[in-house]
């Protein structure tokens, strides 16, 4: 509580600079002190009041009193305070001018003689810099002249007496470092023997022969010393005696030596008993890399045991090589792997090829690509090792397996083509094998092109859809007349086989030929499997193949080469097989009977099936398979593009004309059946023809159900709805033609009505919507025979006749039984003329 006269202390000590208020607000300061000066009445005990309801004035004025009294001497106190510490920051701020003014003065002295002291130095540099240099240069020629010196001592210990006994003592000296420096003083006094050395003064002849024998019996020793240690396994002797034999002659000999002696070289046996295996190949790595349906890169187990058997070598070997030759093991490895690839790897290449390509054109090629494989597998798995043995930190190593295997390889590759040629020659026969036997049982059928022949005519006048340009059509040519010599060499080989004498030889082929054509009119199981999409599969996957082997052997070359590969699969699959087929089927078209109906008779149309079916794989091959890789050849990529639609677009038009003469076949068919209708057919003198359909009718119908039986057992989709378009259009432009030519009755009418409901109700199990509505003018056309003259006029103007040719029209109504009855002439003809 506050006394009346002075403050009270707790609040003193919160008046003062050093902790003003201590921490508190104003208002919570002033809240504090009135809480001293409260008066605790009833109200407050209460609750009914506020601490500043009832305050004790007296009290409560002075203590603020006091507080102001404080509060001013404080604020007094801070203010000079204030003034005081201003004066004392100007005194310090002239302080620190006075003092940067006076080191400024000293500074600018320091540069000075910092300056001075510099060039002072830099003369003392230029005048001692030719010292020094003259002193190197006078220590090096000390130390040459102590050389000189000491080799024209043992120069004259050789002229003297023939030898250095000297030179012996160092030689033979346990310490290598002693042993090196007797390399490098033999090594000088050579130089010196042969400078010195004339025939004039034969003494020199004689001193450089000694010193010569000398240094060759001092090398000889140190390579049998060197080999020895290396036959125990000791590493430091080799490590010594390969640094003495670099110093001597830059270590040529010894490395040479290191090689020569090394076991994996010098062992017969092993190179003997590989070359045996090389010969011993089985039977069935044979078969496998004859056969055209095994795919994939085929191995030969002894090259890759051989393959194993280097990289273990390499790497046990290289580590040894390291330690002894340090700085000169990647030049030690250099001449290491050349010595493997000329002495283990190239051996074994050359007997492989030599032997597979007694076998086959395929078999070469295929071991070509494997044993490329198999090596470049192995460069690549050794670089990687070298690097990460730093021992070939400037690819050295890396790149001489590199050019080793490339001039392995390049002599069978590269040298006039030499690969592709036999590549080539590979597909070219692997598709002539699996078409000839189509082309060998057809042969009749193949060799007149007769449907080449008429498209060819067709095409004439028609620039847009002529065959290839002049030089691509010169190499499918080519490539055709290689298929056509091998079938009749092979046709030739079979018929000489088959000839028992030369006067049976005629009559042999003659029958032969005609099992032929028979086979060809009753279709067997063996039919469908000469003409498969499995076999235009099998064929592609070889073609793929190729691709795989040239894109890897001579992928600078691939462009090219795959278009090539590209014309000798058009040949061999579409030219030589689906255009086989076609005539084949064409042929079938033209020998049809067009008098009867047989159930096997639309056989044929098998090969137009399978040909839809192997032009689109082979169009998507050609995307999938042959455009990707021609992304930087875009002119290839055109050329490719373009013969390959070309061909494609022939053999749809090749299609297209035996339809279109299938078509006309069963035209003739429908029209030999029409000839057959007899004119009192639709004018019957009796009413019992009403229960049954006329002769034409019932084969027309039997044939369009035959027909439509077999035709969609072959054609598909948009091909099966266009052929039976073709078919049901030229019936109903035969039937209108057709009623329009008999005199037809009332009873007749129902006949021809009858008829046209049998051809519908066929027409419409073909399920091709558009030939509904044919066949329903042929009926509304058929009611003009049945309904009343009088209505005869609205029914000419309602449905589909409102549309139809007036004269047709005309025709039908001409042929009624009743058109001449003077009524029916009154009045119809009269509607007639104004209606047309």
């Amino acid at each position: 509580m506050n006394s009346i006269y002075e403050l009270d202390p707790k609040w003193r000590k919160l008046l003062t600079s050093n902790n003003f208020l201590g921490g508190l607000t104003v208002n919570e300061f002033v809240e504090e002190l009135s809480k001293d000066h409260t008066v605790r009445g009833s109200s407050s005990r209460n609750g009914n009041g506020t601490a500043f309801e009832r305050l004790a004035p007296k009290p409560y004025i002075r203590t603020f009193e006091f507080i102001l009294k404080e509060l001013s001497s404080l604020s007094e106190e801070a203010s000079n305070k204030k003034i005081r510490l201003a004066e004392q920051v100007s005194s310090q701020e002239l302080q620190h001018a006075e003092d940067v003014i006076k080191l400024e003065s000293k500074l600018k002295n320091m540069i000075l003689q910092y300056e001075n002291v510099d060039h002072q130095l830099t003369n003392v540099t230029q005048a001692v810099s030719p010292l020094g240099e003259k002193m190197e240069l006078a220590i090096r020629r000390k130390k040459v002249y102590v050389k000189s010196v000491e080799l024209i001592v043992q120069y004259n210990a050789f002229c003297a007496l023939g030898k250095s006994s000297y030179l012996e003592s160092l030689r033979l000296s346990p310490n290598w470092r002693k042993k090196a420096q007797a390399a490098v003083i033999i090594k000088n006094l050579l130089a010196l023997a042969q400078k010195v050395e004339t025939s004039s003064i034969p003494k020199t002849v004689e001193v450089a022969s000694a010193i010569t024998k000398y240094s060759e019996m001092m090398e000889t020793s140190l390579l049998e010393s060197f080999n020895k240690a290396y036959r125990e396994n000791n590493f430091s002797q080799l490590n010594e005696i390969a640094l003495i034999l670099n110093q001597f002659n830059g270590g040529v000999n010894v490395i040479q030596s290191f090689i020569n002696q090394h076991a994996y070289f010098i062992d017969t046996k092993v190179i003997d008993n590989d070359e045996t295996r090389q010969i011993l190949l089985s039977d069935e790595f044979k078969a496998k890399l004859k056969n055209p349906d095994e795919h994939g890169v085929i191995y030969e187990k002894s090259v890759i045991d051989l393959i194993d058997d280097i990289v273990f070598v390499v790497k046990s070997e290289s580590k040894v090589v390291q330690r002894v030759f340090e700085q000169r093991a990647p030049n030690v490895m250099q001449l290491f792997m050349q010595r493997i690839f000329a002495q283990r790897i190239e051996p074994k290449v050359d007997l492989l090829l030599k032997y597979t390509f007694a076998y086959s054109n395929l078999a070469y090629v295929r071991m070509l690509h494997a044993l490329f494989s198999l090596v470049r597998k192995f460069t690549e798995e050794l670089s990687e090792y070298f690097q990460l043995l730093e021992i070939d930190k400037n690819n050295v190593i890396s790149a001489t397996i590199e050019q080793n295997c490339s001039d392995l390889f390049a002599k069978y590759v590269y040298n006039s083509s030499r690969y592709f040629d036999i590549e080539k020659k590979s597909l070219e026969s692997i598709l002539f094998e699996k078409t000839s036997e189509l082309n060998l049982r057809y042969d009749k059928e193949v060799r007149s092109r007769a449907l080449v022949h008429k498209l060819n005519n067709s095409l004439e006048n028609n620039l847009e859809l002529q065959e290839l340009s002049g030089t691509t059509r010169s190499k499918l040519s080519q490539l055709n007349n290689f298929f056509k010599s091998h079938i009749d060499a092979d046709k030739l080989g079979i018929n000489r086989s088959n000839s028992v004498n030369r006067s049976n030889s005629v009559n042999s082929n003659s029958a032969g030929r005609a099992a032929v054509s028979n086979s060809n009119r009753d279709p067997t199981d063996n039919d469908v499997k000469l003409f498969c999409l499995a076999d235009a599969d099998s064929m592609l996957k070889c073609v793929v193949e190729s691709i795989a082997r040239v894109m890897e052997l001579v992928p600078n070359k691939a462009s090219n080469y795959s278009y090539e590969l590209l014309e000798v699969m058009l040949t061999g699959i579409v030219s030589s097989y689906i255009e086989t087929a076609l005539e084949i089927a064409y042929s079938n078209v033209c020998r049809m009977d067009v008098t009867g109906v047989s159930e096997k008779e639309l056989f044929f149309l098998h090969y137009i099936s399978i040909s839809s079916e192997i032009l689109s794989l082979l169009s998507a091959s050609v995307k999938a398979i042959f455009l990707p890789i021609l992304t930087n050849s875009p002119s290839i990529k055109n050329k490719i593009t373009e013969i390959t639609n070309h061909q494609i677009k022939r053999c749809e038009l090749l299609i297209n004309t035996i339809l279109g003469d299938l078509v006309q076949v069963y035209l003739t068919k429908f029209k030999n059946c029409l000839a057959k209708q007899k004119k009192k057919d639709f004018y019957p003198k009796t009413q019992q023809l009403l229960d049954h359909d006329t002769l034409p009718a019932v084969e027309i119908v039997s044939i369009l159900n035959n027909l439509h039986s077999q035709a969609v057992l072959y054609l598909k989709s948009k091909n099966l709805e266009s052929f039976l378009i073709k078919i049901g259009e030229g019936l109903y432009e035969l039937l209108l033609n057709h009623y329009g030519k008999f005199q037809v009755s009332s009873t007749g009418g129902i006949i021809v009505t009858k008829d046209i409901i049998g051809y519908q109700t066929a027409i419409e199990e073909w399920h091709v919507p558009h030939l509904y509505e044919k066949f329903a003018i042929l009926r509304e056309m058929a009611n003009l025979f049945t309904v009343q003259p009088d209505l005869l006029d609205s029914l000419t103007k309602e449905g589909h006749l409102a549309d139809m040719n007036k004269d047709i029209i005309s025709a039908y109504i001409s042929n009624r039984e009743d058109y001449t009855h003077e009524r029916f002439i009154a009045g119809v003809k009269l509607n007639l003329k104004q209606y047309s």
